[in-house]
């Protein structure tokens, strides 16, 4: 059974972790006003106020103590504590970002991209964690999906990489939470992995593959067309996809804790190191 068309959508979920640390930054003006006319005899105005000092330089404490104040706090604790030569690096492009004086939001997205990268190369170890890690990352997925397929269904698609128009919104605060929540326990799971040092995970077996597709047919999801993805073609609503996978991932739920395992390896961790 090839599960790869099964698990092509997932991992470009985890690319907006970051979506909520950076502000977008309020319109300023380039020129400054013009001082008003003066009337003949009348009082000349006190002298305007000195523009205020330029922020202090950045450094590797303020940029930790910014990033601990946020809601990312957790996930960069775990970084820390068991990656520290990448958080180590993240930190220092921080300052540096910082004192180049880029904008907010370009200074979100590079950290976004960077922290990806760290965890793109650790995901094959998420195979190892405990099933109960693995079971709570699938549970956030759905409700990911489900809130997708309902008040962010304008996100569907783009964040299944089938609409690459830009956005003119940020998505929804529950859409940005449970990604972020999904980045967070997929480093859990690599952490799990890494110290359970797992073996391979062997592939469905054709009872297993049997079971798979009883449990997709109770869903109304057909076998065929989840293996082909055809079951992921652009709908007449905009959010229809979404709820697809999240009823693909409720069929998966039911299936016995080693089936399971199996599927969500392929889903989450296996070959996406790319």
């Amino acid at each position: 059974m090839d599960l790869r068309i099964l698990i092509a959508v997932v991992f470009g979920l985890v690319l907006m972790a970051f979506g909520g640390f950076y502000y977008a930054l309020g319109p300023h003006s380039a020129e400054p006003p013009l001082p008003p006319a003066q009337t003949p005899g009348a009082a000349v105005p006190p002298a305007a106020a000195p523009p205020p000092p330029p922020p202090p330089m950045a450094t590797p404490e303020s940029i930790e103590a910014e990033i601990a104040q946020s809601e990312h706090a957790e996930l960069l604790a775990l970084l820390r504590q068991n990656f520290s030569a990448e958080y180590n690096d993240l930190i220092a492009v921080a300052v540096r970002k910082r004192n180049e004086g880029v904008s907010d939001q370009a200074f979100g997205q590079d950290l976004a991209e960077r922290f990806q990268n760290i965890m793109r190369g650790k995901l094959k170890f998420g195979a190892g964690a405990s099933m109960a890690t693995i079971d709570k990352l699938a549970a956030n997925e759905a409700s990911l999906f489900h809130a997708l397929g309902t008040e962010g269904a304008p996100f569907c698609l783009r964040m299944l990489g089938k609409d690459d128009t830009p956005a003119t919104e940020p998505p929804p605060d529950s859409v940005r939470r449970l990604i972020q929540l999904g980045t967070l326990i997929r480093f859990q799971a690599i952490v799990e992995g890494m110290v359970a040092n797992a073996k391979p995970v062997e592939p469905l077996s054709r009872e297993e593959a049997r079971v798979f597709e009883a449990s997709l047919a109770r869903e109304g999801l057909n076998f065929k067309d989840v293996n082909s993805g055809a079951y992921l073609n652009a709908s007449l609503e905009p959010g229809k996809p979404c709820l697809t996978l999240e009823t693909l991932h409720l069929a998966i739920a039911r299936l016995p804790e080693g089936t399971r395992r199996k599927i969500y390896t392929g889903m989450f961790f296996a070959g996406r190191d790319k």
